[in-house]
């Protein structure tokens, strides 16, 4: 199963699709301090990060 996080922030349009939970909470985390200079709760990215399915 693949995972995919979408940047919340109003005009950022980060996506990213990867094949673990947990690599895609890495990368939303890296995302937040280099494009953001902030950080993302846990909780917020448990909310955010969706299941997808892959053709």
């Amino acid at each position: 199963m693949a995972y995919q996080f979408e940047c919340p922030r109003e005009r950022c349009s980060f996506l990213v699709r990867a094949d673990s939970d947990g690599e895609a909470k890495t990368l939303a985390r890296a995302h937040a301090r280099v494009a953001h200079s902030s950080r993302f709760a846990p909780a917020d990215l448990n909310r955010w990060i969706e299941s997808i399915e892959t053709a």
